[in-house]
């Protein structure tokens, strides 16, 4: 595991799924094609999958998954981007067509440091658009702050705060940060 212990560039891919394709087929095809295919084509330092958890309902329609790309250094992010306007970026895009709604997919930059190293099972992200909303979970027990991840260039939205859960917290606590916290977005890690 990297301990990314320095501020870092992340990269935050909201990713829709295909229109009527089930989370279980989406999250499948996602880790046993697409992933296995963009880590062979393209250099990735930190590349992570949070798949929605569909025991709370998403506040985001189709969404299907929250992919995390962590970058040492603008060099880093700037290899990926050559890489992704060359022949290994129109593979890619072409087999995102298969399981991804496209059109509807979007992504932010941020520039954070993660408050944790730990390795997550489950994590929860949400979209803070005030400077109040940010630490929102902060202090509840079994939720750990990870990051903040300020957006570089805010518009509607500051941060998208990503919290750790612990595995003691049970269905039913999260069940009850969701009532409290309608926002907020609960995944499942797969790295």
């Amino acid at each position: 595991m990297l301990g990314w212990q320095f501020r870092l560039i992340k990269a935050l891919a909201f990713i829709h799924k295909k229109h009527l394709l089930s989370q279980v087929d989406f999250q499948n095809y996602y880790e046993d094609q697409h992933a296995p295919l963009a880590k062979s084509l393209l250099a990735f330092e930190s590349y992570e999958r949070n798949y929605i958890d569909p025991i709370i309902q998403c506040p985001i329609k189709d969404l299907g998954s929250i992919s995390v790309f962590k970058y040492a250094s603008e060099k880093s992010l700037g290899i990926l981007a050559e890489q992704m306007s060359s022949t290994p970026g129109d593979t890619l895009r072409k087999d995102e067509l298969n399981f991804m709604n496209v059109p509807l997919n979007f992504y932010v930059f941020t520039n954070s440091t993660d408050e944790s190293s730990f390795e997550f099972k489950r994590k929860i992200f949400y979209v803070a658009r005030e400077h109040n909303q940010l630490r929102r979970l902060d202090g509840i027990r079994g939720i750990e702050k990870i990051s903040e991840n300020l957006i570089e260039n805010p518009q509607s939205m500051i941060g998208i705060p990503e919290y750790g859960v612990s595995e003691e917290l049970s269905v039913e606590d999260l069940t009850m940060v969701a009532s409290n916290f309608p926002e907020v977005m609960l995944t499942n890690t797969s790295s």
